[in-house]
């Protein structure tokens, strides 16, 4: 596993998708131009092993990153337009903080490729200050879905642990030797 996403993070290098890549356990990411709003947004690629019969090519899932960040900008808009559509006619309204024009107000956050589909990952930070707005797109490209997704609030870390905050270091080291 790790040779496979070692060759998708030289493949993302090769093709000057990714400068500086990161292997993590089961996917590569890094920052990566997104041409469309000609800014850098986090691009994340898994080839999910573990879903597939046969490992991708790392040639194949490059081949659709380098599409998608590559979008031109009137496609864009055009997604874009449905996305606000989408939301508009949905309940997810009922949540909006603050008015505002959302094609305005979302910001592309990050990109998921996956071998089938392309996940994008938007603020909405007026409109949706504590929820992400996640659109997914198929292997073509073509919107599938769009969904306003509460973030995740609570302080605690992964393991459940909680923050506990103290006021001097005579309360923390009497919490300490309890």
């Amino acid at each position: 596993m790790t040779a496979s996403l070692t060759a998708l993070a030289e493949e993302l290098t090769r093709r000057g998708l990714v400068a500086s890549p990161e292997v993590e356990d089961t996917f590569v990411y890094g920052l990566a131009r997104f041409d469309a709003i000609d800014a850098e947004v986090m691009l994340n690629v898994d080839p999910e092993p573990e879903e597939q019969e046969v490992e991708p090519e790392p040639a194949a899932l490059a081949d659709l990153a380098q599409r998608v960040l590559s979008i031109p900008a009137a496609e864009w808009k055009v997604l874009l337009d449905r996305v606000v559509s989408e939301i508009e006619e949905s309940d997810e309204l009922d949540e909006v903080v603050e008015t505002a024009e959302l094609r305005e107000d979302l910001v592309l956050r990050s990109v998921i490729v996956f071998i089938d589909a392309v996940l994008l990952s938007f603020d909405a930070p007026k409109q949706f200050p504590d929820s992400s707005v996640l659109v997914q797109l198929d292997a073509d490209l073509a919107f599938e879905a769009v969904e306003v997704e509460a973030d995740d609030d609570d302080d605690d870390d992964e393991e459940g642990g909680e923050t506990i905050e103290f006021s001097t270091v005579e309360e923390l080291v009497r919490r300490l030797s309890m």
